[in-house]
């Protein structure tokens, strides 16, 4: 069962993904508790600030970021939304499909965020050399059929 709270909590949480931009992201410190956790395939920080900065770099790295929330699921104290992130990198459109997991205290910000997303193929695919290891080693261990 999701509580009236929670919900809200996450609904928040959905709006400020799919309206996130370098100008919103100092959003964070009213949405996140200060000593917020954070860890995703590439960063694990604590804290509002240190979190409002992974969000920050983002923006720097990638052009032309927009997150779709998909789906929105919790219970009693966590919730999670499924998204997709659209972005423009070395001059190519590209997607991520997503999970964030969230954990909420009682005045329903965020305690702890989870990010995961496979950044074997997607990021590191990109780079020539490493690309190429990435994909022997899905060759590798794909399954035959």
């Amino acid at each position: 069962m999701i509580l009236e709270d929670q919900k809200l909590a996450l609904s928040r949480m959905a709006g400020f993904f799919q309206e996130m931009s370098a100008t919103t992201v100092g959003r964070v410190a009213e949405l996140y508790a200060k000593d917020a956790t954070f860890r995703d395939p590439i960063n694990e920080v604590i804290g509002a600030k240190a979190i409002a900065a992974v969000m920050a770099d983002l923006f720097h790295q990638l052009k032309n970021i927009r997150i779709v929330v998909r789906e929105m699921r919790g219970d009693e104290d966590a919730g999670c939304l499924l998204w997709t992130m659209h972005y423009d990198f070395r001059g190519k459109k590209r997607s991520i499909p997503g999970v964030s997991h969230f954990r909420f205290n009682q005045e329903g910000l965020v305690t702890a965020q989870e990010d995961y997303w496979d950044a074997s193929f997607v990021l590191y695919g990109e780079f020539p050399i490493l690309g190429a290891i990435m994909r022997g080693i899905r060759r590798m261990v794909r399954v035959k059929v």
